[in-house]
């Protein structure tokens, strides 16, 4: 009888274990496709970009100047954040208005930006660059153009998770 309790807790802490290895690999195999999406979505970026600064080079040079340095600011952001697991809204918050400036641009008057002016946790957490993924996502399946704008406005129920 004694033996039988001691097999089926060895039994029992054995299947625990092999439960917690599995979801190690699970949660290794995410992140691992996370980094990956998050590398596919440097170049990307970054030749979208250059055509960008290349015609504001020629059509308006100060244009030009503050789109370098906002796409400076960019990928500061995007270098500094690499290699962590999560940030705070606010700051995240701060590089999609950035990032949009870059967007905005690009598109002229097509785009128009609004966030909320305060957060309700502003030190909550979120995973780094997802809003400049939802951001870009939003604006490469939507038409934009000057008499269809695309508006990026905050919602009650947005705020209210921030």
């Amino acid at each position: 009888m004694v033996t039988s309790v001691f097999l089926a807790i060895y039994y029992y802490r054995f299947k625990q274990e092999r439960k917690v290895k599995e979801q190690k690999i699970i949660a290794g195999t995410a992140s691992a496709k996370f980094d990956a999406l998050k590398n596919q979505l440097d170049p990307h970026f970054l030749f979208n970009s250059l055509n960008v600064l290349t015609s504001l080079i020629e059509e308006n040079p100060d244009a030009a100047t503050k789109f370098t340095t906002s796409l400076s600011k960019v990928y500061r952001y995007i270098l500094e954040q690499k290699n962590k697991d999560l940030v705070s809204v606010e700051e995240e918050l701060e590089f999609a208005r950035l990032y949009m400036t870059l967007i905005k641009m690009r598109f002229e008057d097509s785009i128009v930006f609004m966030l909320p002016d305060k957060l309700i946790n502003p030190e909550a957490k979120v995973v780094p660059l997802s809003l400049q993924l939802l951001l870009e996502n939003a604006v490469k399946h939507n038409i934009v153009t000057p008499s269809k704008k695309h508006t990026f406005q905050s919602q009650k129920k947005t705020e209210t998770l921030l």
